[in-house]
């Protein structure tokens, strides 16, 4: 570098008067060293320097005057001085550094009249210079992180300016090279970006150019920048072939984590599909240089992809056979996928490994497509599992009409009660087809990637049929709803239903006589009514439901009309209720009232009741003694009663 005059007159008169200061100095520092002087002035500590800061500084301590920098107050005895001086020209001593800074990014966005470009200062200080091999010095390795990050880091100047920055100094700080993984040796800011000409990752001279990247992490990382630039990427990288994945790619930019850590790209159990699946699954890649399509998925689909995914690091993974950074094509004597280098490559982890071996566990020999035998066995399986499990099923659902077809006849010729008349039938069947309708088509918006949802939308089933669908079942559950209220308020049997389902303090005490009852600890059950709890439970459920499913149905089919009538949030909050009380709907159908319908071991297979509307007299006396007794004993009703 080139050294200006002033530095090196500076260096001589430090040579001779050592922590002496420049001639000129005292009547600067008889101001500037009181800070009462300045007060009310913004900032006032810019301008104060004591004498022990500017010897303390590298300036200083090297003899330069306080002239040197501030050069328009040079033989002025003028006091006080003008307020408003010239920029320091740092380039007087320094242009070399002074040059690369002129065409580094900070540079331009300087020239630009950017106000939040860095100066010279930004970075170094103004009074109180240090080298940067001094410890308490800004620039010093250590702390260098925290300098850039003044501007990049979460609060820095430059989030969201213009366009959103990454945080780059927070994802330092926890990668192999911060300091919160020990310091000390790790790569700074300035190994990879420069120190002065931090240049943009387009620019084709920028260290963090694609085409640069190995030579860069190559500073450090000699044996592995040797290997990648040998290898099939490196050399596709350096022919210009762009996709071809470099440093960056695989181990990241500045989150750059250990492959021993599981967060990592590089681990084991990420390794197939988060960094070599980045390529290798990506169909525009595979396409574009026709790679093998199946290479991911043969090995996700492997003994080796099943451990390593249940966290056994031990199991091979790409890099054990392909190697991390010196892959080559298999045609290619050097690679360990060579034909001649198998057996070897294999033997790491199989001592006893032969070519017979070797050959039985390539991708090849993996592929369902590529292996004929493997396409076959799966041909044969998919037609046996059909078969044979298909059959299982018809021959058990012979054998459950049966038992079913049995007890519907066995109530038609008993003593039945009327349990259900034809409004209630009709409107329990009603309700039933657009629950299953709504849960159906509900279910298919929120798990788009189900297989049965594959099923549906290659049938026809595409999304604005799947919408109407399933809001014309949510308005048919609203009209099932109304007609219901109607029924109840106009209808007498309707009223003595509504009654009989109205939740009261003996359905506390009935519920815990049940449950002791059915833990042996009570002779006689409960003594039900026309309803018990676990019905009355159910019949409110759905009152709750359907009132609330329909109110979140209505905002989230007119979103533009509720948000003026209600918060904004209140959309997003009823798309979430709406989900999960799908779900809560869902799930106690089937785990509560499938099994007192289907399940329960008085009415399995199913109970007839749902079809016919009656109930077997003898079941009524067993299961609700009270209700028999009260509405019924002595008013038996002939089995073809309507």
């Amino acid at each position: 570098m080139r050294i200006g005059p002033a530095v090196a007159m500076g260096l001589l008169v430090g040579l001779w008067v050592p922590g002496a200061l420049a001639q000129g100095d005292e009547d600067c520092l008889a101001c500037h060293s009181e800070i009462d002087l300045f007060e009310g002035l913004d900032d006032p500590s810019r301008l104060v320097v004591t004498e022990e800061q500017h010897l303390g500084s590298l300036h200083g301590s090297i003899g330069l005057a306080c002239v040197d920098c501030h050069m328009d107050l040079a033989g002025s005895d003028d006091y006080p001085h003008a307020e408003i001086l010239l920029p320091v020209d740092c380039g007087m001593c320094h242009p070399d550094t002074q040059e690369l800074f002129a065409g580094s990014m900070h540079g331009y966005a300087l020239e630009r009249g950017d106000a939040l470009a860095p100066t010279c200062a930004s970075c170094h200080g103004t009074h109180d210079i240090l080298p940067a091999s001094d410890p308490d010095s800004p620039t010093h390795e250590s702390r260098l992180h925290e300098i850039c990050a003044s501007c990049h880091g979460a609060a820095g100047v430059l989030t969201n300016q213009i366009v959103k920055f990454p945080e780059t100094v927070a994802s330092y700080a926890r990668s192999v090279h911060g300091p919160s993984n020990g310091g000390g040796g790790g790569a700074t800011c300035d190994d990879c970006h420069h120190v002065h000409e931090v240049r943009g990752v387009a620019d084709p001279e920028s260290r963090i150019h694609r085409a640069n990247l190995a030579r860069t992490c190559g500073g450090c990382h000699e044996g592995i920048r040797d290997e990648y630039e040998r290898s099939i990427h490196g050399r596709a990288l350096q022919a210009g072939l762009h996709d071809s994945p470099t440093c960056t790619d695989c181990h990241g930019e500045h989150l750059i984590l250990s492959p021993s850590d599981p967060d990592s790209k590089s681990h084991a159990s990420r390794q197939a599909t988060e960094s070599c699946g980045n390529c290798h699954n990506d169909p525009v890649i595979i396409a574009k240089y026709s790679l093998r399509g199946d290479a991911v998925g043969t090995y996700v689909d492997s003994y080796h992809g099943w451990t390593t995914r249940r966290g056994y690091m031990s199991a091979a993974t790409c890099v054990s056979c392909h190697t991390a950074h010196l892959v080559l094509p298999h045609t290619e004597p050097q690679s360990t996928i060579h034909a001649d280098n198998l057996v070897q490559t294999c033997g790491q982890c199989h001592k006893r490994a032969d070519e017979a071996f070797a050959s039985s566990y390539t991708h090849e020999q993996l592929s369902v497509t590529a292996n004929p035998v493997n396409r076959w066995i799966r041909g044969i399986y998919w037609v046996l599992i059909t078969g044979v499990i298909g059959g299982m099923v018809l021959h058990n659902l012979v054998i459950l009409n049966f038992h079913a077809v049995r007890k519907r006849r066995q109530l038609g010729q008993a003593t039945t009660v009327r349990r259900l008349d034809h409004v209630q039938l009709a409107q329990h069947a009603l309700m039933a087809l657009s629950f299953i309708v709504l849960t159906i088509t509900g279910f298919a918006l929120r798990y788009p990637d189900a297989g049965w949802v594959s099923l549906l939308t290659a049938i026809g089933l595409d999304e604005p049929l799947r919408a109407n669908v399933h809001r014309i079942a949510g308005v048919a559950m609203l009209i099932v709803a109304l007609t219901h209220v109607l029924y109840v308020i106009l209808a007498r049997r309707g009223r003595e239903e509504f009654r009989a389902m109205v939740p009261s303090r003996r359905d506390l005490r009935e519920a815990v006589d049940n449950l002791r009852y059915h833990t042996w600890r009570r002779e006689r059950p409960a003594d039900f009514g026309r309803y018990d709890y676990t019905q009355k439970a159910e019949y409110w459920a759905i009152v709750w439901g359907t009132a609330l499913m329909a109110l979140t149905g209505a905002v989230l089919w007119f979103p533009d009309l509720a948000v003026k009538l209600v918060p904004a949030w209140v959309v997003t909050a009823s798309q979430t209720v709406h989900f999960y009380e799908a779900w809560l709907a869902a799930l106690a159908i089937v785990v509560w009232h499938f099994f007192f319908v289907l399940f329960h071991p008085d009415v399995y297979p199913m109970s007839w009741t749902w079809l016919s509307g009656k109930v077997d007299r003898r079941s009524v006396e067993k299961h609700h003694p009270r209700w028999y007794r009260e509405e019924l004993a002595g008013e038996p009703v002939a089995a073809d009663d309507d």
